[in-house]
């Protein structure tokens, strides 16, 4: 059943939709600013490996910041089984769990609860909604589209040990695990395409303990890893395919952004390249 909400109302059902989740939350809003009562309803899913908890957020491309802090980024960081998404033309503000949904104007802002005039239309799911076709079913995939569809910034995912208990195989929580995190480019530099791009289907939800890579992994040489060298002046730097620039250099070059602008040196061997590498192909 759906309700148009405003108002009070329409907080205290976000609200009720973060606190009484038990399986996934998916908060989905271009702005996110957390004040200290949305951090209390959010912390009593701090230790529960067994709620995914996914953050889809975007615009303001050449300063993330504005979107969300890298305080409030750092602070679902903590959860034991999160996913933070990035889309740069999101506008649509939309809070489900797996029994509540509410598409609303509303973005997670503590200033927009408080000031701000903001509606929103409210579903519950029921015995009888449960398999029938709804707007918040609807909005629940398409939101979760958008998020496969985009860069993912940071995934952490619940380790879990696997024992037969009699003829049933019983799992228990044993820690979690950082799989992915470009948190600190993601904030210092401006939002480019690249092919390296992580979409949400390049993880597993969950891992078993002992797990590991099956395929053997190639030498780098380990000189070659901690060093490599600016693409336009040639200094010394940290090898970093998808940063091959020094901080000076990037400034200037972050005027017109052009991913494929000539550049002069290769990245990773520092030799001349007669401008033949660019930020989209900075080793020759």
């Amino acid at each position: 059943m759906s309700k148009f909400l405003t108002g009070t109302d329409l907080e205290g059902a976000i609200y009720d939709i973060i606190w009484e989740t038990e399986e996934m939350l998916m908060i989905v809003s271009p702005f996110i600013k957390l004040g200290e009562y949305f951090k209390k309803l959010f912390d009593k899913h701090e230790n529960n490996p067994k709620i995914h908890l996914l953050i889809v957020f975007g615009k303001n491309e050449k300063s993330v910041k504005k979107s969300m802090s890298k305080e409030d980024f750092d602070y679902f960081k903590k959860f034991l089984n999160v996913s933070i998404v990035y889309v740069p033309n999101l506008h649509a503000k939309y809070y489900g769990n797996e029994k509540k949904g509410m598409i609303s104007s509303i973005n997670l802002y503590d200033y927009s609860f408080k000031n701000n005039i903001e509606f929103g239309v409210f579903h519950e799911q029921s015995l009888l909604t449960n398999f029938t076709q709804s707007a918040d079913n609807d909005a629940w995939n398409e939101c979760m589209e958008i998020a496969m569809n985009n860069e993912v910034v940071f995934i952490k995912r619940p380790v879990y040990e696997y024992k037969k208990i009699l003829i049933n195989l019983g799992k228990s929580y044993v820690k979690s695990d950082v799989l992915y995190d470009s948190t600190e480019m993601f904030y210092e530099y401006s939002r480019k395409k690249n092919s390296e791009e992580k979409r949400l289907s390049d993880f597993p939800k969950t891992l078993k303990l002992g797990s590991g890579p099956s395929k053997r992994p190639e030498r780098v040489d380990e000189e070659e890893q901690q060093y490599g060298f600016c693409i336009r002046t040639g200094k010394q730097i940290k090898f970093n395919p998808k940063q091959p620039m020094s901080r000076e250099a990037w400034k200037i070059w972050n005027e017109y952004g052009n991913t494929d602008f000539p550049e002069k040196y290769c990245h990773k061997t520092g030799r001349p390249s007669n401008g033949k590498t660019s930020m989209n192909s900075p080793i020759l």
